[in-house]
């Protein structure tokens, strides 16, 4: 393109195939380009000098002699979140502006990489994971013949962070791009709607998904749009492509309507035409209507609201959670509990049931776990991941192992592979009075993997 300070790029598939992480990157001069810049943070990339004088702890992860930590996954971010990312310095900047986020994997809390400094060369790198598997685990990797990745443009000018955001807005206007000549790109509708749940109220600000028929957020084979449903509950979401059946999904980001829903909203397939709205009209969401006895936390598959839940991206931060706890319904509150449970020990919630139910309902424990990095064992009985007990007696296992998410150790601090389980407790378990549940982690892990917390929630079937 004529007269401009930088190229657009993009890749058509023809024979990827079955490829894990796919990505372009971009090595600068380190001595011109010595700072990073995110959404989430700006400031010099790590000293190349600390990094040869640090104490290696993991992958690309060092510590320092006064015990800080050097990592490039605290230049994580969560990528639909993006408005541009890059290196600078007081004379040039290199950024990477991405407005079309479809054809990346996953959804709203898929993070990847962004920048760093590069440990073997001290080059300043700027990266653009197109198909990334530094977070999260359960991505489809079968890439399709024809499928396109972009365009992006990677975007030079003076180091100017101003004028980088001006840039930013203006391809933020200009997406999808009318100068790429491919009649599949160019081809493109609407999708509109209203969630409301079954009580009446409407879902605000739901997080909203828009992805392949017959999978959940486990995709990343075609593309995938998001949104967050309005206070009314009312979402749009602009330029899908056509050619594709899709299914929306939706599911609690928290606040004070739909912070204890816990069931997900799914529609059936459809297709979108070329320059026109599909209107889904008032979708009915299924709450489950069961009576809540305690929670702790929002449900939207987030740490936050938790101590140091939400923090930024910091290596070893589940350091600072205790081994053993104890945390009592109607006296502590949400930042009490940690954000992770990493050490060996049980943390226990005291609780009062003033009366029990007639007949024999049965109380409902569920679990929503916002990331897990381990050995990938069941959550519930001995020798599990976690080890549940109310009043003494175990809850059995759920047999599906989990498939280890990096994020806890890689500086997460808000999501990663979300998970949800339900374990039926028995009303013959509980008491008029005062009741205790037990989650213990008994076995030995590597240092910084374990549980990233969501969620706990006891209610009555």
């Amino acid at each position: 393109m004529t007269g401009l300070d930088g190229f657009y790029s993009y890749f058509v598939d023809k024979a990827l195939g079955v490829q894990g992480e796919f990505r372009t990157l971009y090595r600068l001069a380190p001595d011109l380009f010595p700072n990073g810049r995110t959404y989430l943070k700006d400031e010099p990339l790590p000293l190349f000098s600390d990094i040869l004088n640090g104490t290696s702890v993991q992958d690309e992860t060092w510590q320092r002699p006064d015990g800080t930590y050097i990592t490039k996954y605290d230049w994580s971010f969560f990528v639909r979140e993006s408005d541009f990312h890059g290196v600078y310095g007081d004379k040039f900047g290199a950024w990477v502006i991405n407005p079309g986020k479809d054809y990346y994997n996953g959804d709203q809390l898929k993070q990847e990489l962004s920048v760093h400094r590069e440990s073997q060369t001290n080059d300043a790198v700027l990266l653009n994971m197109l198909h990334g598997t530094h977070f999260q685990a359960a991505f489809s990797n079968i890439i399709p013949v024809g499928k396109v990745f972009g365009p992006w443009l990677v975007y030079l000018n003076n180091g100017s962070i101003e004028d980088a955001v001006k840039r930013s807005k203006a391809e933020e206007v200009a997406w999808p791009y009318n100068w790429l000549e491919d009649t599949l790109y160019q081809s493109r509708g609407s999708v509109s709607g209203r969630l409301v749940l079954d009580n009446g109220k409407p879902a605000a600000g739901a997080a909203v998904f828009l992805g392949e028929p017959g999978k959940t957020i486990s995709q990343g084979t075609t593309f995938q749009y998001t949104a967050y449903a309005d206070s009314n509950g009312g979402f749009k979401i602009e330029n899908v492509r056509t050619g594709y059946n899709w299914t929306l999904q939706a599911w609690s980001n928290g606040g004070a309507i739909i912070g204890g829903v816990t069931t997900v909203f799914s529609s059936g397939s459809f297709v979108v035409k070329k320059g026109g709205n599909l209107d889904l009209g008032t979708l009915t969401w299924k709450t489950g209507g069961r009576t809540g006895i305690w929670q702790i936390g929002d449900f939207d598959r987030k740490s936050v609201g938790f101590a140091y839940g939400g923090a930024p991206y910091t290596h070893g931060l589940v350091d600072n959670c205790p081994a053993d706890m104890t945390y009592t319904i109607g006296k502590n509150s949400a930042k009490d509990w940690c954000f992770g449970k990493s050490a060996k020990g049980t943390w226990s919630v005291l609780f009062n049931i003033a009366t029990l139910p007639g007949g024999t309902s049965s109380a409902i424990l569920s679990l929503s776990i916002a990331g897990f990095s381990g050995s990938g064992t069941a959550i519930g009985g001995s020798g599990s991941a976690l080890e549940i007990v109310v009043n003494g007696k175990a809850l059995k296992n759920h047999a599906t192992p989990i498939a280890t998410d990096p994020c806890l150790y890689r500086s997460g601090t808000t999501a990663g592979e979300w998970y949800y389980y339900e374990f039926e407790v028995p009303q013959s378990w509980l008491v008029a009075g005062s009741n205790k549940l037990d989650l213990t982690t008994n076995k030995t892990a590597t240092r910084w993997r374990g549980i990233l917390w969501d969620m706990v929630k006891m209610e009555w079937s």
